[in-house]
């Protein structure tokens, strides 16, 4: 039995090459989550049904980032510059990883300034898409 440890320190990302540190406040920082369904059961009214897979249900990635840090310009950087993007995500001691390709900056999230105190300023949040999408999770 292993005590596996997901702490962000050992959850090394990395965005068009470029390795992410600088996380933002929000729990978790990072999430993964499908776009579509990997196989859809398509049930008909005889009784019988089909099953219909998808070759590659896709990706949404979250970050969430300190604001006016330097990770935080650069993903900035790509949205304006309407960059392809890769991703990875290695968990150091668990063998989880993670390939992202094809993929876009969907979308930034909401910006909140000015306040007086943590939760008046807001992490900067970048949405990406992803085409083509392989992972692996569990350990030895």
């Amino acid at each position: 039995m292993a005590l596996n440890n997901y702490s962000t320190d050992l959850n090394v990302v990395t965005v068009n090459g470029r390795i992410i540190t600088d996380w933002g406040n929000a729990e978790p920082p990072l999430n993964e989550a499908p776009i579509d369904p990997n196989s859809t059961l398509r049930r008909g009214q005889g009784g019988n049904a089909v099953r219909l897979d998808r070759l590659n249900p896709g990706r949404e990635v979250t970050l969430t980032l300190n604001p006016g840090g330097p990770d935080s310009a650069f993903m900035q950087g790509l949205i304006n510059a309407a960059t392809a993007i890769t991703y990875g995500r290695s968990q150091v001691g668990t063998l989880e990883t993670v390939l992202g390709a094809e993929g876009i900056i969907v979308n930034d999230g909401p910006v909140g300034r000015g306040g007086s105190t943590d939760a008046g300023v807001t992490d900067d949040v970048y949405i990406m898409q992803f085409n083509s999408w392989t992972q692996t999770k569990g350990g030895g």
